[in-house]
């Protein structure tokens, strides 16, 4: 993803944001049933205000049923 690209919420009268990572984008969105957001190039909105993007972890997103096993994916003799 491009560094010249924010994220804005697009409902009408929300003055959060921009943001520079979609998934605090995202966040906020998820919180208001009727709000959306979208990308927009950093030099249409005020640099000043672009929240910066939080940090996320690397998460194991592998199946943790795997073949029925307790582990999941996770085991190694299955």
């Amino acid at each position: 993803m491009s560094d010249n690209i924010v994220f804005v919420c697009t409902a009408d009268g929300c003055d959060e944001g921009p943001w520079e990572g979609s998934h605090d984008a995202m966040a906020h969105c998820a919180e208001h049933p009727d709000h959306g957001y979208t990308g927009r190039p950093r030099s249409e909105v005020d640099a000043d205000t672009v929240i910066p993007a939080t940090a996320t972890r690397k998460r194991d997103n592998r199946n943790l049923q795997h073949k029925g096993h307790p582990k999941g994916a996770l085991a190694q003799d299955d």
